[in-house]
């Protein structure tokens, strides 16, 4: 649309709003704009139209039959601008369409089903698209709305939101620790088979501090290695051995007796756990998926 068109649309809509007020004097106040600067604008666009769109007298305004014309295209001009608004209003305040979130493998199964179940719940409108996988991927060739993340937060020109803290710890199954006993004191974890994750450290570095503040620190040998924290959680319920696993993501595990905490009184460094969105401004129905991840993992 070029330059002549834009500012013609300017002087289209000044001109539907006189005739809906009446006279210029009061669609001038309607603009919070001078009388002259109305007449101005009218006074162009007949101009540029090479035609007569108002009659003009003392008292009252009356339309041309090209003015009449030209109002009813006008108006329904105005009117999809309007509806063009409102879109954009239902988009920023309605809980409605699809948010598509990525996430990684373990957070994207039984925590994010929890955390996204009462507004799912609350809004049948709503639809959620959900890319697990443990490697970053192209927010926006994904189209992705947010992205949760888990460890140091990567250096980019994406928006940061902290989710909070995700606990780690040490877990076997009943049957492996009834198998190789269960250990009393960090030293006796040299004792037994160790599975671990792929992730850089993130599940895998074993270092433990207890509530009077002693420390232990042990790099163990691993029997097996896995790229996926689903298939690591597996192979620990079903006895392969220890490893170190997120709370959150095997509460289920824990409450149905599958997998049993080792040496609960030491603690592993908790992991930053965040999100990311492309945009500072985000849709409203982004905004609330957001707080509700926060509500939940907090």
């Amino acid at each position: 649309m070029s330059i002549s068109s834009i500012n013609r649309l300017k002087q289209m809509a000044i001109f539907c709003k006189v005739i809906e007020c009446g006279s210029m004097r009061a669609a001038s106040e309607a603009l919070s704009m001078t009388p002259s600067a109305v007449s101005q604008y009218i006074t162009q666009l007949e101009n540029e139209l090479e035609v007569a769109l108002i009659y003009r007298s003392t008292r009252r305004l009356s339309l041309s039959e090209a003015g009449k014309r030209y109002y009813q295209h006008g108006k329904r001009m105005l009117m999809a601008a309007e509806d063009a608004e409102d879109a954009i209003y239902e988009v920023k305040h309605s809980l409605e369409g699809e948010i598509r979130i990525s996430a990684t493998v373990g957070i994207a199964s039984h925590p994010l089903a929890q955390g996204l179940k009462e507004i799912l719940d609350n809004n049948i409108g709503l639809s959620i698209t959900v890319i697990a996988n443990d490697k970053s991927i192209d927010l926006v060739a994904e189209h992705i709305d947010i992205a949760v993340r888990v460890g140091e937060p990567e250096e980019s020109n994406f928006i940061y939101h902290s989710l909070g803290k995700l606990a780690k710890s040490i877990f076997a199954s009943p049957e492996y620790l009834k198998k190789h006993s269960n250990p009393v004191l960090p030293s006796d974890l040299k004792k037994h088979y160790w599975l671990k994750h792929l992730s850089q450290g993130k599940f895998s570095d074993i270092s433990l501090t207890h509530s009077n503040n002693e420390t232990f620190h042990y790099q163990p040998k691993y029997r097996m290695r896995f790229n996926d924290i689903n298939a690591l959680t597996s192979h620990v319920q079903a006895g392969y051995g220890m490893a170190i696993l997120p709370d959150l993501e095997v509460q289920h595990l824990i409450k149905a007796g599958m997998l049993v905490k080792v040496l609960p009184d030491w603690q592993l460094d908790p992991l930053d756990l965040y999100a990311l969105t492309i945009d500072r401004k985000q849709s409203y129905k982004v905004k609330a998926v957001l707080k509700a991840l926060k509500e939940f993992f907090a």
